[in-house]
């Protein structure tokens, strides 16, 4: 299935909760605070389809730890994660999702797929998402599993009615084009994969993101 031609896109909002400082070092395509990172990625597809199978309104929740740059073609990078896919899906929606989050069938998750370097699991579980229209929060949840989520990072020179973005980021996770959006993390729980270190979130950021096979 991986030599698959079928047509496929994906339209939505991600976010991730990492236990670098904030900023997070790797959207800027540098080494992660301490040399390594501990993640949670979350990615709610709004539309979507892969082939005549439709992937609207489901969920993904990856899990995991890289060491190194990952921007930088290093040699002694490494990152291993695990997913959780939306258990409200049918057999079906669950393939597609596997095979376009495992890198299989291209497109910008395949570049972000080849850097993974060991998928420790796949689990099926009911996924939660949450935004507000205006970007003030986004959290997520994996049933009992997972809790994640920030609010819009603001400050004393901040102007209220505007968030704090960052465009044309050099280390976007979903791709190049998209605008990251700061957050402060509220919510940092996540088991399902076995952590080196202590998990503990510092640094969260929103960015939608457009994928299809050629892009």
């Amino acid at each position: 299935m991986s030599e698959t031609k079928t047509d496929w896109h994906l339209k939505g909002e991600w976010f991730d909760v990492c236990s670098c400082s904030m900023p997070c070092p790797c959207t800027f395509a540098q080494a992660p605070t301490n040399g390594a990172c501990r993640f949670t990625l979350v990615w709610q597809i709004h539309e979507g389809h892969f082939g005549d199978v439709r992937l609207d309104g489901l969920g993904i929740v990856a899990l995991g730890e890289f060491a190194g740059n990952m921007w930088v073609d290093d040699p002694d990078a490494t990152m291993t994660a695990m997913f959780y896919i939306d258990a409200k899906g049918t057999q079906e929606q669950r393939d597609a999702l596997e095979e376009i989050f495992r890198g299989n069938v291209g497109g910008w998750p395949g570049k972000f797929g080849s850097l993974i370097t060991e998928v420790r699991d796949v689990q099926y579980a009911p996924i939660r998402f949450d935004a507000a229209e205006d970007l003030a929060y986004w959290r997520a949840s994996v049933g009992d599993k997972v809790s994640v989520g920030a609010t819009a990072l603001t400050g004393p020179t901040a102007d209220p009615n505007r968030r704090v973005q960052l465009i044309n980021a050099p280390g976007a996770e979903v791709g190049p084009g998209q605008v990251a959006t700061w957050g402060v993390v509220s919510a940092d729980r996540a088991e399902g994969f076995d952590f080196s270190a202590e998990y503990r979130g510092g640094s969260s950021k929103h960015f939608p993101f457009d994928w299809r096979p050629e892009a």
